[in-house]
């Protein structure tokens, strides 16, 4: 699938700049990020760049990536509207991400890379140790329980692709702590939290 035919592309291009609101998590994301000294910081997902403001507004250097291009000219938009100037590039995190090895200081990822199916996860996963640090530090959220609200179909064990809806054509795949766990093995996993009433699984690693 190009970015042309990504579902968030039509989602941007017909609804605008959404979620407007930061996650609650990002106060936390903040202070963590800033008592472990990272400077430079890769918003994984960032779409209309609700989150990178608010990290640069925190005083970090932001990097926004995303495969929407519409949502990145909202996101830049948005950016100069607030006076942060943050840069943002356009990738496709499921074939890897095009920046130097060791470069970041922390990743910040909310519910973004579990839109695809395992192999590209683990492609993903694979790429933010490449581009932190030594020591770095990478908050992930994902999705751990899957919408029961209306058809679906199953493409892999445990990856869900909704027929209708806002997010219909997009792959959702599902993780257990376990599953967690287990693909951040090469980390040094801090601490993995339920949110959103079990729905999300937020996962705080550090590369070794």
């Amino acid at each position: 699938m190009s970015w042309e035919n990504h579902p968030w592309e039509s989602i941007y291009a017909k609804d605008g700049r959404i979620l407007p609101e930061s996650l609650p998590a990002l106060d936390e994301v903040v202070r963590i990020f800033s008592e472990n000294g990272c400077v430079f910081i890769l918003d994984l997902g960032c779409g209309s760049g609700r989150h990178s403001l608010h990290l640069a507004k925190a005083g970090f250097s932001v990097l926004g990536a995303d495969i929407s291009l519409t949502g990145l000219k909202l996101a830049h938009e948005w950016s100069q509207e607030e006076a942060t100037n943050i840069p943002f590039a356009q990738i496709d995190m499921r074939v890897g991400l095009p920046f130097a090895t060791s470069v970041f200081d922390g990743v910040f990822s909310a519910q973004v890379i579990h839109h695809a199916r395992l192999d590209q996860i683990r492609t993903t996963i694979s790429d933010i140790q490449r581009v932190l640090q030594p020591g770095g530090l990478a908050f992930v959220s994902v999705a751990a329980r899957r919408d029961e609200g209306g058809p679906f179909e199953e493409i892999e064990p445990a990856t869900y692709v909704p027929r209708t809806g806002s997010e219909a054509g997009l792959a959702h795949h599902i993780f257990t702590e376990e599953d967690l766990r287990c693909e951040f093995r090469t980390f040094e996993v801090i601490e993995i939290t339920e949110r959103a009433d079990g729905q999300v699984l937020a996962i705080w690693v550090k590369k070794r």
